[in-house]
């Protein structure tokens, strides 16, 4: 199986390429920045598998479409697409920030659909093919300081639920992955506390897992689910408190941000 992974030089993606070349695919890493593919390039395991790196930005449409292109003319047809790039934001102050606001739409929204737009279309000439998106569990509710995160994330789900229902009759799924906290680099800068993160490793499984048995929708882990659905049912009062207290103090504010 020939697997295309954005977002790989790190976390999560990084980890999908591992796990998917010790189960002998080959696989197409692309991230941003080069130095970091490099070493995973020079790390990776490729007894079972092969990996080949694509260095490319998805915000740039014209960019990660001639290296879909590329990958399809170097390893073959691709069969799954995991758009996993994704960059993650505080607002630490009342106002909303315009430039983090921009940036975390082109990156989280725009950046997922110019990755897998041009791999639909060559989807769609063969009858089959599969996408998955890493979304994440912020996106079933707006929360503060990170509420611009939110709202991309629940971008992405609308229009993926969209796309699956609408590819479908062309014999092509659509997987949404939402993850609640995961230790990786996006958490740990974000000062999340270590007991709400699943271990990385444990995290990847679950999502290869998901993507295999080709779900719609697949929300994890089970005890943050559950604690997204009851936030959704409190009354507004109870609500306040939990998002203005209760998390300012769960969750202690950065003294940098660096996306």
């Amino acid at each position: 199986m020939v697997i295309l992974i954005t977002g790989a030089s790190s976390g999560i993606g990084r980890k999908l390429v591992l796990y998917y070349l010790d189960r002998g695919h080959t696989v197409a890493a692309v991230a941003r920045r080069k130095e970091k593919l490099a070493e995973l390039y020079l790390e990776a395991p490729t007894q079972l598998g092969k990996l080949k790196i694509y260095p490319a930005d998805v915000t740039n449409k014209r960019q990660i479409a001639e290296v879909i292109t590329e990958i399809e003319k170097d390893l073959g047809a691709i069969d799954l697409v995991i758009a996993n790039a994704g960059i993650v934001h505080q607002q630490l102050t009342a106002n909303l920030d315009l430039e983090a606001f921009d940036r975390l739409m082109q990156t989280n929204v725009m950046g997922v659909f110019n990755t897998i737009v041009p791999a639909i279309e060559v989807m769609m000439q063969r009858g089959c093919g599969q996408i998955a998106a890493i979304s994440s569990l912020a996106a079933f509710h707006p929360i503060p300081r990170i509420g611009t995160y939110c709202a991309s994330k629940a971008a992405l789900n609308y229009q993926l639920t969209g796309l699956y229902w609408t590819l479908k009759p062309y014999g092509i799924d659509v997987t949404t992955i939402c993850p609640g906290f995961i230790t990786t680099e996006m958490t740990v800068g974000q000062q999340v506390p270590k007991n709400w993160c699943l271990e990385i490793d444990g995290a990847v499984a679950k999502i290869a897992r998901a993507i295999a048995q080709k779900r719609r929708l697949y929300c994890f882990p089970f005890w943050q689910q559950q604690l997204n659905d009851i936030l959704g049912i409190l009354p507004d009062a109870i609500k306040g408190f939990v998002f203005n207290v209760l998390i300012e103090k769960a969750f202690p504010r950065p003294n940098f941000f660096n996306a």
